[in-house]
């Protein structure tokens, strides 16, 4: 991977901390977001540039992004990695229905959206470059599985994955003349403070297993980067717990 500018937001830990820590170790200036304040010291690690702040905040996301451009010139790479979930379905309480969603689509959607069209101009400027939504198998499950259908208790969630499919598919339509690709990573369980929080304290042994690392889907974005702009684009790529964690197919 060459050098370049990059945003990752969410990166106070789990993925968005891996793909942080790998882009600096490729020479790239790294810039990193989150609400937790533990991004500082991501940043610290790998002497990358940390702001705190919502992604769904238009005033936060203008804000990293001006000055980004105004420390390293046209960025080049964005990975929308924030998200969060949490049990939701449509057998929940009404009063708690407004506020939840917001909270959904505001860290899983709104974020992307915003900072997919805050970085557009500079990475025309530059020439080009690639846009990299975090999804999840459940908007692409693997081959075999049986849950096209919903999982149960993840309305909100799955909803809000599926969501990006929209922002990856247009954009990468509407952008393609200025080679900027857009794909998404649509990886199964991946060994994250998030998914141990939603498993419980004492998950089994043989699931985790076969979980895949952070540092594997850091690997991967690295490799769709290196593809260049011939690359793919408007792709969901999947990643599935249990298999090998190697670049699929373009589709």
């Amino acid at each position: 991977m060459e050098p370049c500018t990059a945003i990752v937001t969410g990166a106070a830990r789990g993925i968005g901390a891996a793909i942080a820590r790998r882009f600096a170790n490729e020479g790239c200036a790294v810039v990193v977001t989150d609400r937790n304040d533990a991004v500082r010291d991501v940043a610290a690690d790998i002497a990358a540039t940390a702001h705190v702040g919502d992604v769904a905040d238009a005033t936060h996301v203008r804000a990293v992004v001006d000055a980004t451009v105004a420390a390293h010139g046209p960025i080049s790479v964005l990975v929308n990695n924030a998200g969060e979930v949490w049990p939701s379905g449509p057998l929940d309480d009404w009063g708690r229905a407004d506020a939840e969603f917001d909270r959904a689509f505001g860290s899983n959607v709104k974020g992307a959206y915003l900072f997919g069209r805050a970085v557009v101009p500079s990475m025309i400027e530059g020439g080009g470059g690639n846009i990299v939504n975090i999804s999840t198998d459940h908007v692409k499950p693997g081959p075999g599985c049986d849950r096209h259908h919903g999982h149960g208790r993840m309305d909100l969630y799955n909803a809000s994955k599926w969501a990006l499919n929209g922002f990856t598919f247009d954009w990468a339509n509407a952008l393609a003349e200025h080679h900027i690709r857009v794909n998404n990573i649509c990886m199964g369980a991946t060994d994250t403070e998030m998914l141990r929080s939603w498993i419980g304290a004492e998950p089994d042994p043989r699931y985790v297993a076969t979980w895949m690392q952070p540092e594997q889907i850091a690997q991967i974005i690295v490799e769709v980067i290196d593809e260049g702009p011939d690359g793919r684009t408007a792709n969901s790529i999947g990643l599935y717990a249990g298999e090998p964690t190697v670049m699929p197919p373009i589709e």
